[in-house]
């Protein structure tokens, strides 16, 4: 039996970079949701139920294979904001030189000059945000891979618990806290798919080039 997910849930991806990138940052907004409770009791115990909840952005969060996923894209984001930082510095003072040099050039030396530039200047602001966008595309696909990966596991905990369908705790009103499965499947997670690191499932995440 497989699982059924009643609603996926979004991240948003790093921020594009402008003309003057600065440090990217790892956020998410979640989808409006529901407003949610659960109802707690000492002693409360797993239940059998036929609905299952989870919390996805917990379970990715807290799972060996989101933790390592988020070191990835903060190390990641950080090297694209300090090349960034790097190119932002050395167009600076090209432009800088450029102009000094308008008032001994020939106008239509200098105007060829400028436009050299800004042709280089657009190329290596548009190959700095076609980075962002791979970043963003290799997250997505690794998030992506580890709820593909999840799935199995779901299926198991299901069956256990005699459930028909798994919800997103964000999407339900109210909810006994017994029927939340998303601390069980962070422990069985981490020992059958660890990081994600150890199968073809996790894509890898490539290093930058300079420019």
């Amino acid at each position: 039996m497989s699982p059924v997910y009643a609603q996926q849930v979004e991240t948003s991806p790093v921020p594009e970079l402008t003309d003057q990138p600065s440090q990217p940052s790892v956020r998410r907004d979640g989808d409006r949701a529901l407003p949610t409770r659960t109802i707690q009791s000492e002693g409360q115990s797993l239940v059998d139920a036929p609905i299952l909840t989870v919390d996805q952005e917990r379970l990715f969060d807290e799972s060996d294979w989101g933790q390592r996923a988020l070191r990835e894209l903060e190390q990641r984001g950080g090297e694209i904001a300090q090349e960034n930082d790097r190119l932002a510095t050395q167009l600076s003072n090209e432009e800088a030189q450029l102009t000094q040099q308008r008032s001994v050039l020939e106008p239509a030396e200098f105007r060829k000059l400028a436009e050299a530039f800004d042709s280089r200047a657009t190329t290596i602001r548009r190959e700095r945000a076609q980075m962002v966008q791979k970043l963003n595309a290799e997250a997505e696909a690794d998030r992506n891979a580890f709820f593909q990966a999840a799935l199995p596991v779901m299926g198991e905990v299901m069956q256990e618990r005699g459930a028909t369908a798994v919800l997103d705790r964000r999407t339900v009103f109210v909810s006994l806290d017994a029927i939340d499965i998303t601390s069980d499947l962070i422990e069985r997670l981490n020992q059958r798919i660890g990081d994600g690191t150890e199968d073809d499932t996790a894509p890898p995440v490539s290093s930058s080039d300079d420019n």
